[in-house]
Parts: C-alpha cells; sequence; structure tokens
C-alpha cells in the first residue's frame, strides 16, 4: 500500500486490502484498476458482495454510517483518490451518481454468477476490459485465479479451462502466468462478449 503523507491518492498492489469492514475511514473513487468486496469475516466465494470497476466510489456508507459495510481488497493494481475531493460533504448529485454506479455493479456481480461458466468468465473479462483505454487492452489485467472463480462461482479448474479456450479460440491473447497472481492478457478481438 501506498500513500504519501497528506495526499489524497493512494495506490494499491493485486491482493492487498483497501480497508476492512467495521473500521471507519474515508469514501474513495477508484481512478485505475478492480477491487473485490466481501462480507465481514467471510473470504470465500460465498462471501463475496460485489466488485468496483474504474469510475466506481467504495466506502460512501462511512458518510452516513460512520464505517465500511465490507472488506475491499484489490484484484489489479489500483489508483485511488479521496472522495469527495476539496469538500467534506459531496453534492446530491455526485451521492446519486455513486448510489446509481452501485446499483449497476451490483447487477454485474449476480450477472456473472449466473449461467453457463463460459458466459460467467467471458462477462468479468468484459467489465474488466469496460474501462480500459484501447491501449491498456493489449495488456488487460485479469485478478488471479482463485478470485476470479469465487466471483464466478466456479471452480479454479473450470475457470482455467475456460481461459484456455478462449486463447485458442483467438479471443484472449496468450499470457504470461504466474501460479495464483494476477495475469497480464489482451482481448484479441474486440466484441469480446
Amino acid at each position: 500500500m501506498q500513500e504519501t503523507s497528506g495526499s489524497a491518492e493512494r495506490q494499491l498492489a493485486a491482493g492487498n486490502l483497501l480497508y476492512q469492514a467495521g473500521q471507519g475511514g474515508n469514501a474513495w473513487l477508484l481512478l485505475e484498476g478492480s477491487i473485490r468486496l466481501d462480507r465481514p469475516e467471510v473470504r470465500d466465494e460465498s462471501g463475496f458482495a460485489g466488485i468496483a470497476i474504474k469510475g466506481d466510489i467504495l466506502g460512501a456508507e462511512t458518510m452516513l454510517l460512520g464505517n465500511y459495510t465490507y472488506t475491499a481488497t484489490a484484484l489489479t493494481p489500483c489508483k485511488l483518490t479521496r472522495w469527495p475531493e476539496g469538500s467534506s460533504q459531496p453534492e446530491p448529485a455526485a451521492l446519486l451518481k455513486a448510489l446509481s454506479s452501485a446499483e449497476r455493479r451490483g447487477a454485474d456481480a449476480v450477472a456473472m454468477r449466473c449461467g453457463e461458466a463460459a458466459t460467467r468468465v467471458r462477462r468479468l473479462i468484459a467489465l474488466m476490459a469496460a474501462t480500459s483505454s484501447s491501449r491498456q487492452l493489449s495488456r488487460l489485467m485479469l485478478p488471479a485465479l482463485r478470485d476470479m472463480a469465487e466471483i464466478t462461482a466456479l471452480t479454479i479448474g473450470t475457470v482455467s479451462r475456460i481461459l484456455v479456450q478462449l486463447q485458442a479460440a483467438g479471443d484472449l491473447a496468450r499470457s504470461e502466468t504466474r501460479r495464483g497472481r494476477p495475469r497480464n492478457t489482451a482481448l484479441a478481438k474486440p466484441n469480446f462478449l
């Protein structure tokens, strides 16, 4: 974790904790990367509560409740800034936008756990790619296999086989992987989903 003294920005490596459920703290705007949200004291498939991607606001509930509701862990390298910037209270329009985004991401999380296995993995990859620039798609960072399996409610073996099938079909470029680590890959086809 990296946070400059007096700075409102924060950078996390994949697997690093942003905050723990039940603790107090700030709300954060996710500038780059993706974050996994889990229910308190449960860190497996059954504890998965949602995912946040570039542009999402995390921890806004601290403004009302005083504590974080979920535990937030970086799925990929992340860059965040405190939210809202420059004021103690966000504008009502900004709060509505944050709520709308959270609802949309909740629907995405449900969709990634329903349907055929290959479709679930494709939805997760498409969600990760949706916030990447065309330049970044040449090196798209995917979560670790374990996280992908827990998010999609599949086994690690199933996710791994699907990724190999996507590579064989030419939908994903081959990537260097290290066991249990996030993988850099590239979308080979523009209309992935």
